[in-house]
């Protein structure tokens, strides 16, 4: 089976799309990568006329929550055509354009979404039943796509698109690909083979999940006395496969759907079938279901320290625990469903809340948490809060600064004034001073001076001394009211 990266596009209805996705969400979370792919996986690489085969349409979006996405899956119409579509086991709970086909176009599309950030390495949107009419390659590729991160934002995160090159063959036995075969001459056996021990690459460790659903395979050693293997898988927990597949150390199975399978292998040497190894692997590609955050408190509260709820269920792997994050950082990881939060500053807080489950797959719920202020006292049934009171305090303080400023402004107005008052007068002093001198100056210009005239004069001058000692007190005076 090839696998085809088609070159994504850009179309209305991804701008749609990104419309609707920041519908659920009124902030976002930063991420540190942001990327998403679309898989296709058949159930069966190779098949003939008459042929039916599924094929699954999944997201890999393992480092960022998503929640909606929508996709063109174009496929040969004159090769194989759409029988149905199922999305009864969907990650998407909500759809703008449902699932739908037209063979006579040889498209499927649809755009849908999940009400809550969800991730996952093969999140399932959408199985497609084909039936085979014909032979040849068989590309089944998008021809377009998007995938909205759970951001706010409603940010296309789609990097790749992976699809499908399969073959349809004239023969029915194409259909069956048989593992390489080993031809060797065996050794004599002195009794039953020995348990086979695998190794499973994908599925490396048997008492864990997994969230990968593709193509995986089974390696074993080849003791020299076996001479078959038998191999299966199922859901039985013990079952023993009887007919021989011939010689061969590693087999390609097909993917798994999700729960619980056991891959069977067993060899036989010339005295006869040995035990049966019995491996299990769990699967699990679902995210948890949807949930809500709460509070006995509220998510608007004067509670500095409120206890939020939550809490979902998954299957078939259960969560392994909660992260809540706030304000973009991680808080704590918890097994409860429910979490009492350190003390916050009043204002809106982001808070997250991740379910995980015991796959890694992830399911978000997004609120806003809004603490507010404890009055610090209460007047006239009036609250004033801490922040309230600072901001009157700092208004207190600019209004007095204004008021301070106008009435400085005024004195130095009125001191202004008055300098040009007091300039004004003592002007007028001195020249009234100087007109009287010079009229003396004319009227007695004469070398001799009679008794008369002596009289005159030091009349003259007792007035101009009366004069000079009222401005005195006016100039004395004025400079004091100046200065205050």
């Amino acid at each position: 089976m090839t696998v085809y990266t088609s070159r994504m596009t850009v179309t209305k209805r991804a701008v749609v799309l990104s419309s609707i996705a920041m519908l659920f969400f009124v902030f976002g979370a930063p991420y540190s990568a942001r990327a998403a792919s679309y898989n296709l996986t058949a159930d069966k690489e190779t098949f003939s006329v008459g042929n039916t085969f599924t094929v699954d349409v999944k997201i890999d979006s393992t480092d960022v929550g998503v929640n909606a996405a929508q996709a063109t899956i174009t496929f040969p119409k004159d090769t194989v055509q759409v029988t149905s579509l199922d999305k009864s086991t969907s990650a998407f709970d909500f759809w703008l354009q449902g699932p739908s086909f037209s063979n006579d176009a040889g498209q499927v599309t649809f755009i849908g979404g999940s009400q809550s950030g969800i991730s996952g390495k093969a999140l399932e949107v959408l199985r497609i039943a084909f039936k085979v009419k014909g032979t040849g390659a068989v590309s089944i590729i998008f021809s377009d796509g998007a995938v909205t991160a759970s951001d706010g934002s409603g940010t296309n995160v789609l990097t790749a698109m992976n699809g499908l090159q399969l073959t349809s063959s004239a023969s029915q036995t194409a259909a069956v690909i048989a593992p390489s075969q080993i031809t060797r001459t065996a050794v004599t056996a002195t009794g039953l083979p020995t348990k086979p021990v695998l190794t499973v690459p994908l599925y490396p460790d048997s008492s864990a999940w997994y969230a990968d659903v593709t193509k995986f395979i089974v390696q074993w050693d080849l003791p020299r006395e076996v001479t078959d293997v038998a191999t299966a898988v199922n859901q039985q927990p013990t079952f023993d496969p009887t007919a021989s597949e011939g010689l061969f150390n590693n087999k390609t199975f097909s993917p798994l759907t999700d729960g619980i399978w056991y891959l069977h292998v067993r060899f036989k040497d010339s005295v006869g079938w040995g035990p049966t190894v019995h491996y299990r692997i769990g699967i699990d590609s679902a995210p948890p279901l949807s949930f809500t955050v709460t509070s006995p408190d509220g998510l608007t509260t004067a509670n500095v320290a409120p206890t939020i709820a939550f809490g979902t269920n998954d299957q078939p792997s259960g969560i392994l625990d909660y992260k809540i994050m706030l304000d973009g950082t991680l808080s704590t990881t918890t097994m409860l469903a429910k979490y009492t939060l350190p003390p916050q500053q009043a204002g809106k807080h982001s808070l997250v809340v991740q379910a995980v489950d015991r796959a890694g797959n992830t399911a978000e719920s997004r609120v806003i948490l809004d603490i507010s202020e404890i009055p610090l006292i209460t007047i006239a049934g009036v609250g004033i809060t801490r922040t309230s009171f600072f901001i009157s305090l700092i208004l207190a303080l600019l209004a007095g600064g204004a008021f301070g400023w106008y009435i400085g402004k005024k004195e130095r107005e009125q001191r202004r004034r008055r300098i040009v008052v007091a300039q004004r007068d003592i002007q007028t002093a001195f020249g009234i001073i100087k007109k009287e001198v010079d009229s003396l100056l004319v009227k007695y210009n004469g070398d001799a001076i009679t008794d008369l005239e002596a009289r005159d004069m030091k009349s003259a001058l007792k007035k101009i001394a009366e004069t000079i000692e009222k401005n005195k007190q006016y100039v004395v005076q004025n400079i004091e009211e100046i200065e205050s």
